[in-house]
């Protein structure tokens, strides 16, 4: 099944439950739980548990979405365009440092 076919039967998974009839507030305190599901996955590199918090976290922040009023493909297609054409400097880390964070911490000197 494709992303786009698992949407809507996500968005009907919630119907038949009532959770989108839910206050917001119970599905945003959802998502936190998924993170930290996430993070302890993650830390025990427990690879199973990862991709279970990962969709998890999907469905919570898609259902959150519908709750809240906010087109999760917009947001996400408003996100990559604020993105698209940015450019900086990534650590030895993995830190994406946007290039006005760069200058800016040299205009201050």
């Amino acid at each position: 099944m494709n992303y786009e076919e698992l949407i809507p039967k996500i968005y009907e998974w919630a119907h038949e439950r009532q959770i989108d009839q839910a206050d917001p507030r119970v599905e945003f305190m959802k998502i936190a739980e998924e993170v930290g599901e996430l993070s302890a996955a993650y830390n025990k590199q427990q690879h199973a548990e990862l991709v279970d918090a990962i969709g998890d976290l999907q469905v919570a922040l898609l259902i959150f979405s519908k709750l809240v009023g906010v087109d999760h493909q917009a947001a996400l297609t408003e996100a990559y365009n604020t993105i698209k054409d940015r450019h900086g400097k990534t650590t030895a880390a993995g830190v994406f440092i946007k290039d006005a964070d760069l200058h800016q911490g040299k205009e201050a000197q």
